[in-house]
């Protein structure tokens, strides 16, 4: 590795660090109550060294909706290669179980379901989020899509059933959210998730698979 790769190699060590804390600043304050001196304490820098990776605590938040969504884009995409169509619809959602299993993306996905957050962000944040969520929306079409001609599904409105999962998966999240505020033993997440999608499956398939 030359000096240059070097370089680049620490600059990027060095903004996924920072990234890090911010996810963990941001899930035990919340966005509007975080600040770049809390991030950089937590990161164990200076407030100038955060500011020489992101322009603001709005560019941050920016960076991690953006880095989760690529990711989990990238994971979508070697799927539609490797999976069968007809199974790409849960295994795609199996994908977004294992997000809610890492808590880098969970606070992502919490950061999405929560109105009182979202209504702390700038136009900048919304952008991205907004671009984010319709992005896995896409994604989880496409699944739906390739169901459908695969035979597997009835023929439905794979934008209307992509909305309805997502806003099925905040939903969960957001039970979650109440019944560990209430101090009530929380149905765990993923069997809430998984649940509520066989319901899903189950509507989308076609008759003769059903009746069988």
């Amino acid at each position: 590795m030359n000096s240059m790769q070097a370089r680049r190699a620490h600059r990027l060590a060095r903004r996924q660090w920072i990234q890090e804390a911010a996810r963990g600043v941001f899930a035990e304050h919340g966005f509007d109550r975080s600040s770049i001196e809390q991030i950089a304490r937590a990161a164990q820098l200076s407030v100038g060294s955060i500011y020489l990776y992101f322009r603001s605590k709005d560019d941050l938040c920016v960076s991690l909706i953006e880095d989760a969504m690529m990711r989990f884009d990238e994971q979508m995409s070697r799927l539609f290669v490797d999976a069968p169509a007809a199974e790409q619809l849960r295994a795609g959602w199996g994908l977004l179980m294992e997000w809610t299993r890492r808590s880098e993306y969970a606070r992502v996905l919490r950061l999405l379901a929560e109105p009182t957050i979202r209504a702390q962000l700038s136009e900048e944040v919304l952008a991205a989020v907004s671009a984010g969520t319709g992005r896995i929306k896409e994604l989880l079409a496409e699944c739906v899509r390739h169901g459908v001609e695969a035979g597997r599904y009835r023929d439905v409105s794979e934008r209307e059933v992509a909305e309805l999962l997502w806003s099925m998966l905040l939903g969960c999240l957001g039970a979650s959210g109440i019944q560990a505020s209430l101090g009530e033993p929380p149905v765990p997440l993923e069997l809430r998730a998984w649940q509520s999608f066989s319901f899903i499956e189950r509507a989308l398939a076609r008759a003769e698979r059903a009746a069988a």
